[in-house]
């Protein structure tokens, strides 16, 4: 009997050292990603020609703009879609049609667990920058939080204003895979 507990005690002690692996591998991975995409990103500011520089040769996606959240001094490489393989890497822009500071709803998009880890943290009132491949800086002011349930409500996108929303999947607290519910962050352009 002292065996059989033994062998589950240690089947059950490289089952968590494996899953704390994997967890400290897309948080080293994301951030690497960011140190290439800030790289690419540089370069892209410096040619100023809105031709795409990939982070890496075989990459499939490549920074279209900065996002900065002063309050939490964060600051991370937007990607040009939310593919899963691009939010691997970090935060991506879900609506290409309409860029932040165009008429609309900009989305931007990242998992709960790497890039919008903290934005459960940001409050109304407090502001977002974006920073565009022409270095236009943005800066919009926080109006809006909530949490919806992506089966039965959409963001809108269709709007008059200037307007950028950051989401990301909710509960913040990581125990409930594919979850339905979003967390989302509205900001209106400051004039």
């Amino acid at each position: 009997m002292k065996g059989l507990l033994k062998i589950l005690f240690i089947i059950g002690f490289i089952l968590s050292s494996i899953g704390l692996l994997r967890i400290g591998y897309y948080h080293v991975k994301a951030e690497t990603a960011q140190w290439l995409l800030e790289s690419a990103w540089q370069q892209s500011q410096q040619k100023n020609n809105n031709l795409p520089i990939k982070p890496w040769s075989w990459a499939d996606t490549w920074p279209v703009l900065r996002l900065e959240l002063p309050s939490l001094q964060l600051s991370s490489i937007v990607l040009k879609d939310t593919s899963g393989q691009s939010l691997a890497f970090g935060p991506g822009l879900m609506t290409p049609d309409i860029l932040p500071g165009e008429r609309g709803n900009s989305f931007i998009a990242a998992h709960r667990d790497t890039h919008f880890e903290q934005l459960i943290e940001l409050k109304t009132d407090e502001l977002i920058t974006v920073t565009n491949r022409s270095g236009e800086i943005l800066t919009f002011k926080i109006d809006k939080i909530q949490t919806v349930d992506s089966r039965i409500e959409q963001p809108i996108t269709e709007t008059q204003e200037n307007r950028i929303t950051l989401v990301t999947c909710y509960s913040s607290d990581n125990n409930q895979a594919n979850t339905p519910y979003r967390y989302l962050v509205s900001a209106v352009l400051v004039k």
